[in-house]
């Protein structure tokens, strides 16, 4: 499924399932070091990639958990519908 598609996905949940009390949104992570991708980041295409970035930077799986919790949390009761890009200023 295309980024598009979960992002027209997400809106359309979240106008179908409001009614009912249930918040839909979408986390959309940047460049994220994971066990299966850490070695490519010391390559010389992981390199030149971490140079594009803005903050010449690739996030870890803990820099989400803040934007999760919230999320997950009744403080974000009034978020629904919301696509948002936790990438670090990439797609700026």
């Amino acid at each position: 499924m295309s980024k598009a598609a979960l992002i027209q996905m997400t809106k359309a949940m979240a106008l179908e399932w409001g009614r009912f009390g249930i918040n839909v949104n979408a986390l959309c992570p940047g460049y994220i070091e994971t066990e299966i991708n850490e070695s490519h980041w010391s390559t010389e295409g992981g390199a030149k990639l971490v140079s594009m970035l803005p903050r010449k930077r690739v996030g870890k799986p803990e820099d989400l958990d803040g934007l999760i919790v919230l999320l997950a949390s009744g403080e974000s009761h009034f978020v629904n519908g919301a696509v948002i890009a936790a990438d670090d200023g990439f797609a700026l």
